[in-house]
Parts: structure tokens; sequence; C-alpha cells
């Protein structure tokens, strides 16, 4: 079976663009959380998100092609080129390597719908009004579309959408590929864009914060006391995954193994997450890693900062230690807030990040730690350690689950 290697990372989240401005911001506890105007403007209840770039400078991205690309799949672009450019490949020879791509929406394009609905409505039933563009641009696989479309992708392409485990879903995939000796090479990622149309709903079921509006920056709390839901983000994640067959041919620098991939569903209830099915997805990637709990130094959770979310979480892993000791953990969602499709391929490069570089971000807004979670070692400052195994871990409404391990080369 191959080893399968992260080679190039790409990212746009709320913290940055790129993968030097994600890490400073990372150190330095940085929160990418703002007051949406349009949120205000559409008197939603909860008012805050995590904005990136959606618009981001690409000179890959042409004008034709931009007339069929939503956001997300903007976003999707500058992420894919930072990717190919960490890895040493020329982005005018992607298309010479044979590869497939996969990545992850976990919504349409819900604003461009209603836009082009009520346009037409609006003229009287006019064709006109609605734009020849619209079915490219609200496609779920849009960004997968014009990704496979720009760099000259021609092995297979999909997109996956499995709401907030989307683009984690998507990496197990692309590891699966690799490892069947089918392709060498997988783009993989997801993206997600940020409008109230998409808050609407999450409005709706009480999912998101709203006791910090007046204070953006505190909103996303992480194992506080205090935190009473998620904060809604957007962002693009991509990485180039490559077998060990490919990185030598290549002679290329691997920045980490993606060593074990585990998913099942809780299948239990649509929104509440389980704690056994979330603590055996952890030991379905372990033993798919060929490690035990014990060999993990740092575990990125899914984090949401829901009441129910985060306490399931923590007894889940309570669950997998048993008696032995508990990795170090955070939720990366307290600076970036939760960018759901987009999310767990940006927890896993962000793991990367810090497993490369031998430190632990803090998980902000926590200075009222719940009692509850007195007894698991949550990192709330900077810290520099030294460890050889993280976990990412993503839980998604529906009840898919996904654990991922990454090990140093």
């Amino acid at each position: 079976m191959e080893k399968v290697f992260i080679t190039g990372r790409g990212l746009l989240t709320p913290l940055g663009n790129g993968l030097a401005a994600n890490e400073a911001a990372l150190r330095e506890g940085k929160s990418g959380i703002t007051v949406v105007p349009e949120f205000v403007e559409k008197h939603l209840t909860s008012v805050v998100g995590g904005v990136p770039d959606q618009d981001p400078e690409c000179e890959f991205l042409d004008r034709k092609t931009k007339r069929f690309s939503p956001p997300a799949a903007v976003m999707s672009v500058a992420a894919a080129v930072e990717a190919f450019t960490e890895a040493g490949i020329p982005l005018d020879k992607v298309s010479e390597y044979p590869m497939a791509l996969v990545g992850g929406q976990a919504s349409s394009n819900a604003l461009e719908i209603h836009s082009l609905a009520q346009a037409y409505l609006d003229r009287n039933f006019n064709l006109r009004a609605v734009s020849p563009f619209a079915v490219p641009r609200i496609m779920p696989s849009s960004s997968i579309s014009v990704l496979s479309l720009l760099f000259g992708i021609r092995g297979e392409s999909f997109d996956v959408s499995a709401a907030c485990s989307t683009s984690a879903l998507s990496v197990a995939q692309a590891v699966r590929l690799i490892r069947s000796g089918e392709y060498d090479m997988v783009l993989v990622g997801g993206a997600e864009q940020i409008d109230w149309t998409c808050a609407l709903g999450f409005c709706a079921c009480r999912a998101l914060a709203t006791a910090y509006n007046d204070t953006p920056e505190k909103a996303s709390r992480p194992f506080s006391a205090s935190r009473d839901g998620f904060v809604l983000a957007a962002g693009a994640a991509y990485m180039l995954l490559e077998s060990e067959r490919s990185v030598r041919a290549r002679g290329a620098k691997p920045i980490c193994e993606i060593s074990g991939i585990g998913g099942n569903s809780s299948a239990s209830d649509m929104v509440v997450p389980d704690a056994d099915a979330s603590s055996g997805v952890m030991a379905k990637a372990l033993a798919n890693a060929g490690l035990n709990i014990s060999d993990i130094g740092y575990i990125n959770t899914h984090g949401t900062a829901t009441p129910v979310g985060d306490k399931v979480e923590i007894e889940a892993i309570r669950r997998l230690v048993g008696s032995g000791k508990c990795p170090a953990i955070n939720s990366t969602k307290s600076q970036t807030g939760h960018m759901v499709g987009a999310t767990g391929a940006a927890e896993i490069i962000f793991s990367s990040i810090m497993l490369e570089k031998q430190f632990i971000s803090p998980s902000i807004n926590c200075e009222d730690l719940d009692p509850e979670f007195a007894d698991v070692d949550i990192v709330r400052e900077y810290r520099e350690c030294a460890f050889d195994h993280a976990i990412s871990n993503s839980f998604a409404f529906g009840g898919s689950n996904v654990s991922v391990v990454i090990s140093k080369c």
C-alpha cells in the first residue's frame, strides 16, 4: 500500500491569504471574525462571521473562466495555485501530470439561486433576466469544474458534499485513490463562500453565536463556559497529495504524511453528535495509521463552540484515552470560525503547519474554561512542543464523521 504525503498546500481563510499569513495568525492567536454588514442589513440574529477575501487577485484565473466562477471557485483557484507552487509544479505544466481532483462544497450558491429567481419574477417571467452562466455558477461542483478546466486536469474529478465533514472526507477519498495505486497525485480540498442566505437557516435552527455581536473577535468560543454557538465563515483550502513513488521520482520534499484515515456515521440524530461514533472514528483512523492514542501529541478538534457538540467531543476523547494521558487539544475554529465545506481541509493544513514547525496555536476566547473540561489539556496559550503525530477531526450535521492522522516524515 502506497504511503501518501502532502507536498503542497494553499489557504484562504479569515486569518488571511496564503500559508505565511495563516501561520503568523495561528501563532499570534489572532481572530478573523468581524461584523458582516449584510447580516446586519438583513436583521439576522447572528451578525458576525469569518470573511476572507472572496475575490482574491489571481492572474491564473482568466476573465472568460471567471464568468462561470462563483466566489468559492475563485478562492479555490487561488488556493490551488499556492499548493502547486509549494509542491514545485509549474502552473503551465500541471496538465502533464496524470492526477485526480477531489474537492468539496457543503452547499450550492444559494445567493445566486435567490438572485436569478428574483430577477426572473421581477421581470415578469422574462428569461432574459437570467444569466446564461447561471447553471455553472450554482453547481455544487462548480469549483471542481473550474479547477479541472483551468489547470487541464484530466484524471477523474468529483465533488464531495457531507456538510461539515465535506473536505475531510474529500481528503480520505484522495488517500484511497493513491493507496490503491490508481493515481500518484491528487489535488484535494474544499471551499465555502459566505452570504446572508447561507446564514439564514443556521440562524433559524439557533446554531450560530449571538451573544457577542458587539465584540465579534470574542464570538467563537470553543470549550468556554459562555459558548453559545458557532460562527459561520468562508474560505478555501487545497493540497497536493502524492504517493511515495511520485515523491521519489520528482525529488519532491514531502511536508508530512497522511498516515491514517477513518470515517463512520453517527446514524442517531440529524444535528447532535454521538460520543461513541466520535470516539470510534478516531480509533479507526489510529488503527489505519498503525498507531495508538498514546502516540498522538495533538488533536485539532472539530470544536465548533456549540454547547452540546464540544461536550460530546471531549467525552469521545476521554473514552479513547481511558486511563492514559490526554493529548494536547485546541480548536482553530476559535480563530477562523466554521468554514463548513472548507474547514476539514483547512484544519488538516493547519495541523500540518503546527506539526512541521512544532507548535500548537491557542484556543482563544477560552478564559472561562467550562469546568466540565478541567481534566483535559486544552491549549489556551501559544505552546512550543515536540510531537510526531496529530489527529484532525470533522463531525458533521447528518452524522458524517471523519478523522485524519498526519505524521512527521
